[in-house]
C-alpha cells in the first residue's frame, strides 16, 4: 500500500495559513497610511512616496528582534506584548535618525501555528504600528516543524522611515555645552534578558513569585511592553530643538550615548537627583551586579537619550511639561580631553568616580 505525503502531513497547514491571512486583512487594514496602495493579492506592498509631500526626502531603515525576552514570555505564557516590544525596537531605531516610521513588517516562524497566539501577535504588532503611526503593511508567517521545538517561535521586524535630507540627526551636529536628556523607560525594556534569566536560575526564582511586596509577579514586571517614544519627540525634532539621539538598547547608556558622540566630545554624566527604578535596584542586588556592568547592559531606566542645544532647553522643559513627559537633565556634553566619550560620575544612587 502506498502512503500519500501532502504538504499538510509533513506538518504545514496551507489551508489553515491561508484562513489567517484573511484575518490579518481585517486587523490590518484599519491601520493603513493614505500612502499605502491596496495591493490585495499582490506579491509585496506599495507605498506612494509623493503623497508625503517631502522635498528632499531620504528614506531609513531598520530590523530587530526582542531577544531572549522571547523566551521568559514563553516560559510566563504572556506573548501578547512582544508585538509592541517588536515595532518599538525598530520605530526609535528610526526616530534616532530623526525619522516619521510609514510602514512596518513583521516574520514570525514556528513549528506550528497556533492560531490565538499567532492573532494575539499581529494584534500587538498593529496596535504599536497605530501608536507610531506607522502601516502594517505585510510580513512573513513560516510553518517549519523539525526546526522548533513544541510551541516555541520567533519574530522579527522590519520598518521604513523618512526624514528631509537637512534633517537628519547625526553626531556632526553636536557641539560642546549641549546638554544631555533622558526620557523614562518603560522597564527593561527588550534587552539583557540573557542576563536576567541566569541571575533568576542562579537564585531558583520563578516568573510567578511576587516583586518584591507588590501583587504584580516577576514575569508581568519584566514583560512591561517596550516604550514607544516617537510621538513624543518628533515634534521637537521638527522644531530643531534636538541635535542627535541615542536609542539606549542593547550595551545600555555606556555603550550607546558614544555612538552619537564626535570623537573630540565627551558626554559626561551626572545625576544624582535621578530615581533608579525599583526593578533594576533589585536586580542589581539579586546579581550582585557593579554599577558600571548595569550601565553597559540596561537602559536602567532612560530609554531615549537627547542631546539638545543649550539655548533649547527652555523650549523643551516647557513641551514636557506641557504633554506630561518624564524627562530628567542627566548631563552635559564637554570637550574630550581625556580620551573618553563618556565619563559617568553619578547615576542616581550609583558613584562611578
Amino acid at each position: 500500500m502506498t502512503i500519500k505525503i501532502t504538504y499538510k502531513s509533513s506538518g504545514v497547514d496551507t489551508k489553515k495559513a491561508s484562513k489567517l491571512v484573511k484575518n490579518l486583512e481585517r486587523i490590518t487594514s484599519r491601520n493603513y497610511r493614505r500612502e499605502v496602495i491596496n495591493n490585495k493579492g499582490g506579491f509585496c506592498s506599495l507605498f506612494d512616496l509623493k503623497k508625503l509631500n517631502y522635498r528632499d526626502p531620504i528614506l531609513l531603515s531598520s530590523t530587530d528582534g526582542v531577544g531572549t525576552k522571547l523566551k521568559v514570555a514563553l516560559d510566563f505564557n504572556k506573548i501578547q506584548y512582544l508585538g509592541f516590544d517588536l515595532v518599538a525596537m525598530c520605530v526609535n531605531d528610526i526616530l534616532a535618525s530623526g525619522g516619521e516610521p510609514l510602514f512596518f513588517l513583521d516574520y514570525i516562524s514556528s513549528s506550528k501555528i497556533i492560531k490565538k497566539d499567532f492573532l494575539n501577535l499581529i494584534k500587538s504588532i498593529n496596535k504599536a504600528c497605530m501608536e507610531s503611526k506607522c502601516s502594517l503593511v505585510g510580513g512573513e508567517t513560516a510553518e517549519m516543524p523539525g526546526l522548533y521545538q513544541n510551541n516555541d517561535f520567533d519574530l522579527a521586524g522590519f520598518s521604513v522611515g523618512v526624514v528631509e535630507r537637512e534633517n537628519i540627526l547625526n553626531k556632526g551636529s553636536v557641539k560642546a555645552n549641549d546638554l544631555i536628556f533622558g526620557l523614562e523607560s518603560n522597564g527593561f525594556h527588550s534587552n539583557g534578558f540573557s542576563l536576567i534569566r541566569k541571575i533568576l536560575e542562579i537564585n531558583k526564582i520563578s516568573l510567578n513569585d511576587n516583586f518584591k511586596l507588590q501583587r504584580k509577579k516577576i514575569g508581568d514586571i519584566l514583560l512591561k511592553p517596550t516604550r514607544i517614544y516617537v510621538n513624543d519627540v518628533l515634534p521637537l525634532i521638527k522644531k530643531k530643538c534636538v541635535n542627535t539621539i541615542a536609542h539606549i538598547t542593547g550595551g545600555g547608556i555606556f555603550e550607546n550615548l558614544p555612538r552619537v558622540l564626535p570623537d573630540n566630545l565627551c558626554g559626561v554624566i551626572d545625576a544624582p537627583n535621578f530615581k533608579i527604578p525599583d526593578e533594576f535596584l533589585w536586580l542589581k542586588k539579586l546579581g550582585k551586579i557593579d554599577n558600571l556592568e548595569m550601565l553597559k547592559t540596561f537602559n536602567c531606566g532612560l530609554g531615549l537619550i537627547m542631546i539638545v542645544p543649550n539655548e533649547k532647553k527652555n523650549i523643551l522643559l516647557n513641551y514636557f511639561k506641557k504633554n506630561k513627559i518624564k524627562s530628567h537633565q542627566i548631563g552635559k556634553v564637554k570637550d574630550n580631553i581625556s580620551n573618553q566619550n563618556i565619563i559617568v560620575k553619578k547615576f542616581g544612587e550609583w558613584d562611578l568616580n
